[in-house]
């Protein structure tokens, strides 16, 4: 017969303990379990303990399966050729046991049900039928324990991505949006310039760009695609028909293409939501001035620690471009001269001389002629500051 505490007053045995019994039990550490694994997910050697458990756990499954060898010979009786029903079978592999994470101890868990207010009034209290009903619940504790640690794990790697995802998203959203600002600063040079900085942009931004964008959709089409060691193109096959020739387009254009406005036409299209969830978009008038205010913000902290000349001279170009046309600055550095003669068109006299004679300072420096001294370094940076500004504006 099957006894319960509430019609006898008495503990059940281990043999007797019913299973409502033992899941009423359970139910009264459920909110434990929870807790304790909302914690516990957060350390590193409890998670460590849960994969060596996960991990032995399928290597005895594997283990257990029988492996059939056969004899060959003869089959049945009439002795005609065939596989012979006798099999050799190999031994199950022995493995260590791992107890992986448990939620308490044995102790702890006879000290937990004497508390209970079922048992309170349960005559006689036996600490041995106590610790048999601790010992019939402590399996299952632990494996309610386990899974719920499993599920705060998968809530936070969720989470995780989610975040992951938002960071992705942005990354990508600011280099194409930088993109498009270097984009309506090129007619302004002539096509051998340009193209020169085309490719550059094309090499370096959309390069990233590019990477970036494959990044997340091999991780939508399940392609095994690493940022850092896959060839662009194995993402290719992968991705669905119609948008083969768009990733293929973009890849020609970042390795070989000196068109940025076909470049950002092949992204539009490969970005387009019916080939993936990636939230690409072109910033609108606010947001497009927040992001210029930043770059140029960007722009003049560089200007203010930067202490190779160089470096100060093609942050000073980006500025005063910035400027004049409203539009970011990329180019390589030997592209800087013809970047500074075409802003020096609209400069007073005065500031177009000092920022001729300022700059051959800066080459005779690169050319390891002469070392611009911190002083000229500092009239560069002045100069720089009011041309952005104005004169008057910068003295105050």
């Amino acid at each position: 017969a099957v006894v319960s505490t509430q019609s006898t007053g008495v503990l059940p045995s281990k043999a007797l303990i019913s299973v409502d019994l033992l899941n009423s039990l359970l139910d009264q550490f459920s909110e434990r379990i929870t807790s304790k694994a909302a914690t516990d997910a957060a350390n590193p050697k409890i998670l460590a303990s849960l994969k060596k458990f996960d991990d032995a756990s399928v290597m005895l499954a594997e283990s257990s399966k029988p492996s059939k060898k056969g004899k060959g010979g003869k089959r049945g009786k009439g002795g005609k050729g065939g596989k012979s029903r006798d099999m050799d079978y190999d031994e199950p592999a022995s493995f260590a046991p791992v107890l992986g994470p448990t939620f308490l101890a044995p102790d702890q868990v006879a000290a937990e049900l004497a508390n209970f207010e079922l048992f309170k009034s349960a005559e006689p209290k036996e600490e041995e039928t106590l610790g048999e009903i601790g010992d019939l619940l402590k399996k299952q504790l632990d494996e309610k324990y386990r899974i719920a640690l499993e599920e705060e794990m998968r809530k936070k790697t969720q989470k995780s991505s989610k975040a992951q995802q938002r960071v992705d998203e942005d990354t990508i959203n600011n280099l194409y949006n930088t993109i498009i600002q270097c984009e309506k600063g090129l007619k302004v040079f002539e096509d051998a310039i340009r193209g020169q900085i085309e490719r550059h942009i094309l090499k370096t931004l959309g390069t990233d760009l590019t990477k970036a964008t494959f990044s997340v959709l091999a991780e939508e089409y399940e392609c095994p695609y690493n940022v850092e060691t896959s060839k662009m193109d194995s993402l290719v096959p992968y991705l669905p028909k119609d948008a083969k020739p768009h990733a293929t387009s973009l890849i020609s254009s970042v390795t070989s293409g000196s068109n940025v406005a076909e470049f950002l036409e092949t992204y539009t299209a490969l970005t387009d939501p019916q080939f993936t969830q990636l939230m690409v978009r072109k910033l609108d008038k606010k947001k497009e001035r927040n992001l210029v205010f930043a770059k140029k913000q960007s722009l003049l902290e560089s200007l203010k620690t930067e202490e190779k000349a160089g470096e100060i001279l093609s942050i000073g170009s980006s500025l005063i471009f910035l400027k004049q046309h409203s539009a970011f600055l990329h180019v390589p550095g030997r592209c800087i001269s013809a970047v500074l003669k075409i802003v020096s068109e609209d400069l007073p006299q005065e500031e177009k001389d000092m920022l001729d004679a300022l700059q051959g300072e800066v080459v005779t420096d690169l050319r390891g002629d002469g070392e611009m001294g911190e002083e000229r370094k500092t009239a560069l940076r002045g100069l720089i500051t009011d041309i952005v500004f104005g004169k008057k504006e910068s003295e105050q």
